[in-house]
């Protein structure tokens, strides 16, 4: 890609992320429709920058000046989203490469997945954007979120500005990761719905995001990829700086043929992918719910090459199928300083027979002098040089059943604080019967860990999965530099 080439690029990705004038393209004021939506989430989201709302019919559209076309607009703008009935987005996109728009970003769809005549209008607007040095994004795409440029597509979710970017081929998969992830606590830097790619491709939006300053992490979800060579090129490249981790969609036969319906491409046989993961180093997960284990990983785990974990949880059946999980995911307990056998038989929990890690108790010990046992335990795993990962597991139904549960998380929260994470990653795990009375009281407690850089996952299996995904980017990493995936060093 030539200099000039890139430089459009990023300044015209700039415009789509971080603009500082937007049009819609089909506004209104009708809330329930589509154009009323979406610039009622903008402003909701704080935009600063100024709004043009394009309608023919009205003169001001949600309290903002409205214009019949970008044309009339007197200022400069940078980004237009065009929110009309199909036949009408050729003669706007026309509209916005004369008025010298940076990028458009298509929400309609009906374009190249309906048919020939619907791909041949898709290559005059690109033929038309790029005399104009104007990109497109989409069609059949719902937008960009960036708390940086206070720009959302999703109505109430966090702003907080985090680490990790998406992009996505289907527009309800990036709904779903931003609100998904807002639950979770995954903070994201730039997530972008792509739509159709008839323009910009998922190359050039790896190529940018590889180079933002503010994404140490990139999550893919892939349908279908107009140029494998321009692709396996910059993905080559883009995993040598930071993880990069794919959601593949159309798998399958019968996921390929979804494939051409919904972005009018072809998947392409998945063995090709395999080999690609293969070269690469590139991440593949084969599901939303991995993708969000995976990123929220990433996020807050400082990494290391030894997967060495220290388990302590309530339930011995549980802490049995966590030790087969662990080593499953090629994870494995940690073998324990001398030191911290003696700290733990002070403690009275290695002695009679127990084994120093994982340690299973029951929740009536762990409660036990506002959870002090718990905590004591954690602190000694923590000190243990031969420990990376610290993996605690509560069942919250006995907690439920027998104490004040909100009361019985503040304690065992005010415990986990005291922790040092310089050095170890701590994990948590809340399991739980989804009682409606649990989960208002767990989901609290979740968000007050989060804040503290403590990941809770919903499953064992989830948290192991997380941790194994980031020991084994180290173990096989192809960045050039130390800096892990979470913006720390990296520690053998």
């Amino acid at each position: 890609m030539s200099f000039t080439k890139m430089n459009t690029l990023s300044v015209n990705l700039d415009a789509a992320f971080k603009p500082k004038s937007i049009a819609i393209i089909g506004a209104s004021n009708d809330r329930k429709k589509l154009g009323g939506a979406d610039m009622s989430v903008l402003i909701e989201s704080g935009f600063e920058g100024e709004i043009y709302p394009i309608n023919t019919k009205e003169s001001l559209v949600q309290g903002y000046k409205a214009y019949k076309t970008v044309l009339e607009v007197p200022d400069e703008i940078d980004r237009a989203t065009i929110i009309l009935p199909t036949r009408f987005v050729l003669n706007a996109v026309k509209e916005c490469a004369e008025k010298g728009i940076k990028v458009v970003q298509i929400y309609s769809a009906g374009f190249g997945e309906f048919g020939e005549e619907g791909r041949k209008i898709e290559e005059e607007m690109v033929d038309i954007a790029r005399k104009h040095s104007m990109s497109i994004v989409g069609p059949n795409c719902i937008g960009t979120f960036c708390p940086l440029g206070k720009i959302s597509f999703a109505r109430g979710t966090s702003m907080t500005l985090g680490s990790v970017a998406f992009v996505s081929q289907s527009g309800g998969i990036a709904f779903d990761m931003v609100n998904r992830g807002n639950v979770q606590g995954i903070h994201y830097s730039k997530v972008i719905s792509v739509g159709n790619c008839i323009d910009l491709d998922h190359a050039d939006y790896l190529q940018y995001l590889s180079d933002d300053e503010d994404t140490k992490v990139i999550g893919l979800y892939i349908e279908s990829v107009k140029d494998g060579q321009k692709f396996l090129k910059t993905l080559k490249e883009a995993t040598k700086k930071k993880p990069v981790i794919i959601l593949k969609g159309g798998r399958t036969e019968s996921g390929s043929q979804s494939v051409a319906s919904h972005t009018g491409n072809l998947a392409g046989s998945y063995q090709i992918w395999e080999a690609l993961f293969e070269q690469t180093g590139a991440i593949q997960v084969k599901s939303i719910e991995e993708m969000l284990t995976v990123l929220l990983a990433f996020q807050e785990l400082k990494p290391y090459s030894l997967g060495s974990v220290a388990l302590i949880g309530n339930g011995g059946g549980a802490t049995v199928l966590a030790t087969d999980y662990l080593e499953e995911v090629e994870l494995h307990l940690a073998k324990l300083t001398n030191q911290t056998h003696f700290t733990l038989s002070d403690l009275g929990v290695s002695s009679n027979g127990r084994n120093a890690n994982p340690i299973d108790l029951p929740a009536y010990e762990l409660a036990l002098n506002d959870c002090n046992l718990f905590g004591d335990i954690i602190r000694a795993y923590s000190k243990d040089e031969e420990v990376k990962y610290i993996l605690f597991h509560l069942n919250l139904i006995p907690f439920a059943q027998y104490f004040d549960l909100e009361g019985i998380l503040e304690k065992f929260m005010n415990q986990l604080v005291t922790v040092d994470l310089s050095t170890v990653n701590l994990i948590g795990v809340f399991r739980s019967n989804e009682d409606p009375g649990i989960e208002v009281k767990r989901h609290a407690a979740v968000k007050k860990l989060q804040s503290k850089g403590i990941p809770i996952f919903r499953t064992i299996e989830q948290a192991a999965f997380g941790i194994s995904t980031v020991t084994k980017s180290m173990k096989t990493d192809r960045r050039s530099s130390c800096e892990g995936p979470a913006g720390y060093e990296s520690v053998e």
